[in-house]
């Protein structure tokens, strides 16, 4: 018989061997919630590409105090309501539009900065701003070396309706001051019958763009002009109005400038007795009621006096728009609110995400160049007609190869070969109860027969309702 032998130290292995089956266990389930964990986070998936994915960037003044910020946060509204309309029917090129936004806080310098920001860092295709001339330009610099599309709604300097300078990388939902200031000067010469004027504009590219515009259209039809600069963000503009008037008062000022600035040059004027009787028009810059209308008391401007304030603007930004503007704004008043007001430019903003969408889904891939190429086609007569809020019929277009003429809530967007829309324009002034009124209107067809027109015939077409405009002034007074 064997003789039995001891236990072993090793007589312990049984038990080793179970801890070591747990220990195997809990490895297999991190090793399973691992690769869980990177399925779900798309690790072996391959990298969506660029071009599939639409990146909008956009600079606007949101903040500060150059006067732009009364426009800035709407237009951003109104862009944003755009991505999320989009975004709700299926996204571009069936994937949801990214959106960086950024505030240029009403300095040009940081207009810059954060253009450059959304380029480099953010690798947006497409940039929506800025909300000033000055500021496009500042934001231009890089866009354009970075072959990225910039979409303004609301820069209206001539200097953009230039090629060279901007190389085609600018278009604009707002129409070019070329336009404003050609109405503006008809306006003044025919139906005021002013012959000697002062053009003040901002000394930035839409002051001194607008206002040379109107200086060259004025003196074509046989009046005066003495254009002059105003300096920005200056405390007193006493010595400015008194260079730009001389010894001998002009008959009347037309003043291309923003809330800030223009209320400043206001005081000062109406601080002068001696300059009492010159009569004013103004641009759009400084179309706003609560920014710069109802201000204008406070600047020791009496009633009787606000009343004799005229100025020019785009038609739709004194109300002069159809359905496709009232369903933008019901629209708008249902994601921002019942009583939300878009203010101007806001349906132009809105417009500049359709049109850069719309751009990126017909080319097939959101670049800046194919979104460049496209941008003009999506917004002429030669395809079906479409607007805001049907992105679904958009797509559906394109994808049986058809084409879309994009009429937006800000008008019809015909964009020419500079990237600029045409537009009806009007004349605004301010009623009994100091509100913004409009006192008449020019539309697209009279707008072009006074572009290259001789002089004779420019002033026909505004004199046929020079009557019906003094007299519709005579009612509101």
């Amino acid at each position: 018989m064997e003789e039995q032998k001891p236990p072993s130290e090793g007589a312990a292995a049984p038990a080793a061997k179970g801890k070591g089956l747990w220990i195997g266990i809990a490895v297999v389930v991190v090793v399973v919630l691992l690769l869980l964990a990177l399925v779900l986070t798309g690790f072996f998936n391959p990298p969506v590409p660029e071009e599939e994915v639409l990146r909008i960037g956009t600079v606007l003044s949101l903040t500060g105090t150059s006067g732009l910020e009364v426009f800035g946060p709407n237009n951003l509204r109104g862009a944003q309501l755009a991505v999320k309309e989009i975004n709700a029917a299926g996204g571009v090129l069936g994937r949801p539009i990214e959106v960086v936004s950024e505030d240029d806080g009403g300095v040009e310098a940081t207009a810059t900065a954060r253009a450059q920001k959304l380029v480099t860092t953010n690798r947006v295709d497409a940039l929506i701003g800025a909300v000033g001339s000055g500021f496009c330009a500042a934001v231009l610099e890089v866009t354009k070396a970075n072959s990225v599309v910039q979409v303004s709604a609301s820069c209206t300097s001539p200097i953009f309706s230039n090629l060279t300078y901007t190389g085609g990388w600018f278009f604009r939902t707002a129409p070019s001051d070329a336009l404003q200031g050609v109405v503006a000067a008809n306006y003044s010469y025919t139906v005021r019958g002013w012959t000697t004027m002062v053009a003040l504009g901002n000394n930035n590219p839409y002051g001194n763009g607008l206002a040379n515009v109107f200086k060259t259209e004025f003196e074509r039809l046989g009046g005066t002009v003495t254009a002059y600069s105003l300096p920005l963000n200056l405390a007193s503009y006493t010595s400015d109005l008194s260079a730009a008037f001389g010894s001998t008062p002009p008959e009347a000022v037309y003043m291309a400038e923003y809330p800030t600035d223009g209320l400043k040059v206001m005081r000062d004027w109406a601080a002068n007795p001696a300059w009492a009787s010159i009569e004013w028009l103004f641009s759009e810059g400084v179309l706003e009621q609560a920014g710069f209308v109802d201000k204008l008391p406070a600047q020791g401007i009496d009633n009787t006096t606000l009343r004799t304030f005229q100025g020019s603007a785009p038609g739709a930004y004194l109300g002069i728009v159809g359905g496709r503007y009232d369903d933008f704004v019901a629209r708008y008043r249902a994601e921002y609110g019942a009583t939300a007001d878009p203010g101007l430019f806001t349906s132009n903003a809105y417009d500049a995400v359709y049109l850069i969408a719309s751009a990126a889904q017909k080319a097939g891939r959101a670049t800046g160049a194919d979104i460049k190429a496209q941008l003009r086609s999506v917004a002429t007569p030669t395809g079906t007609i479409v607007t805001g809020d049907e992105w679904s019929t958009i797509v559906a277009r394109f994808a049986a190869g058809g084409d879309i003429d994009y009429d937006g809530a800000s008008g019809a967007l015909n964009l020419d070969q500079y990237g600029d829309p045409l537009s009806g324009y009007a004349i605004w002034g301010i009623n009994a109860t100091n509100r913004i009124y409009t006192v008449a209107e020019y539309n697209e067809t009279t707008v072009v027969e006074m572009l290259g027109a001789p002089p004779a015939a420019a002033i026909g077409a505004v004199t046929s309702f020079a009557s019906e405009v003094i007299a519709a002034a005579s009612r509101e007074a």
